[in-house]
């Protein structure tokens, strides 16, 4: 199922004589969702979703998805929703966001099912590797703990008599304590950054985020409903506003599987829904190691001829001064949310400007 959105009339009659042509592949349904269409292709066949074959799936969703978003078939064709495999999709029969009077209704075009392949050779210069859907999902292991105290020795002593937890890679769902000033910084980036059409999906992000650094669940709760006034603000459509309703919706995925939606959450995933800009940490490929070794190099490069070279990150005295001076009137409210700071850290370094100049 693919959403297109922003369709006028004219948009439509464009999208309908390109599945007539065959420059566009000609969908089983067209929906007619409001002020959009949702385009549906059967399958041939199911595809059983496991794991291991997510990712392909939503690569090849999101090409399906730009092909068919264009300045051709939306009044915004710059702004594509990039949704997931499993996104989901008003019903038919229901109402839509245009009102009782305006139910969603479907239009059969086509008696046409397809393969994967199919849908990939209709996106020209498509590079979506398929190869993994046809990989089979591991199995679980038959060998018993008795067996494999005697065929894995190491791992026995470890796991079972230490009773060490399973170290997991961050692509088989392991997570990172991450520190809490990434929390705070997409607080800012919701406030500053985040338009209609990403609000919803920027609240599942603050779940991500909130997960990765050990955030409690109430927390992140409070502050996803504080942002309600605000994202409502943004609203550009009187057939769009944003509600409690889709605050309360977004906090779902906390109650889901929470390894897997810090995980899946990635820094790409984010972008494509939000439409925030998150830059990539610049390594140039290296690992951690080199990087940081080749950095603390240059700096000792920069001592030598005489430049002058900050040593580590500023104390949190500078930070709270800092902010004092370029926010005169500020309050130490604004000061912890904007700085991440603890409160009583802030409380500590703060100075009344009427009393001491700065």
């Amino acid at each position: 199922m693919v959403d297109a959105d922003y369709v006028g009339k004219q948009q439509l009659k464009n999208l309908l004589k390109q599945f007539g042509n065959g420059v566009q592949l000609r969908p089983t349904y067209l929906v007619s969702s409001g002020k959009g269409v949702h385009l549906y292709y059967f399958l041939q066949e199911p595809v059983q979703l496991y794991r291991n074959r997510e990712e392909v799936l939503a690569e090849l969703k999101e090409a399906l998805i730009r092909r068919l978003w264009n300045d051709t078939s939306s009044i915004r064709p710059d702004s594509p929703d990039i949704i997931g495999i499993y996104q989901g999709f008003r019903c038919v029969g229901s109402q839509s966001k245009l009102g009782v009077d305006f139910p969603v209704k479907a239009y059969k075009l086509s008696e046409n099912r397809y393969t994967l392949e199919d849908i990939k050779a209709s996106i020209p210069s498509c590079k979506v590797d398929l190869a993994p859907l046809y990989e089979k999902p591991r199995r679980k292991s038959t060998v018993t703990l008795e067996e494999a105290k005697e065929l894995y020795p190491e791992w026995y002593e470890k796991r079972i008599v230490q009773g060490e937890p399973k170290q997991k890679s961050k692509k088989q769902g392991g997570t990172w304590v991450c520190n809490e000033a990434l929390y705070e910084w997409w607080k800012r980036k919701i406030t500053e950054e985040v338009k209609a059409g990403g609000r919803y999906f920027s609240i599942m992000a603050l779940c991500s985020y909130g997960l990765k650094c050990g955030i409690s669940e109430q927390k992140i709760r409070r502050d996803a409903y504080a942002f309600l006034d605000h994202l409502e603000s943004l609203t550009e459509d009187e057939d769009n506003h944003f509600s409690r309703a889709d605050v309360k919706d977004a906090l779902r995925a906390l109650k889901g599987d929470r390894k897997r939606l810090s995980t899946i959450a990635s820094r790409e995933w984010i972008e494509d829904n939000t439409k925030v800009t998150i830059p990539a940490n610049k390594r140039n490929y290296r690992k951690q190691e080199a990087h940081l070794y080749l950095a603390r190099r240059k700096k000792e490069d920069m001592k030598v001829i005489g430049e002058v070279v900050k040593e580590g990150r500023p104390t949190a005295e500078r930070t709270v001064r800092e902010w004092q001076e370029s926010h005169p009137a500020g309050k130490k409210a604004d000061c912890i949310r904007e700085t991440g700071l603890a409160k009583h850290t802030v409380y500590k370094w703060w100075k009344d400007i009427n009393n001491e100049n700065i």
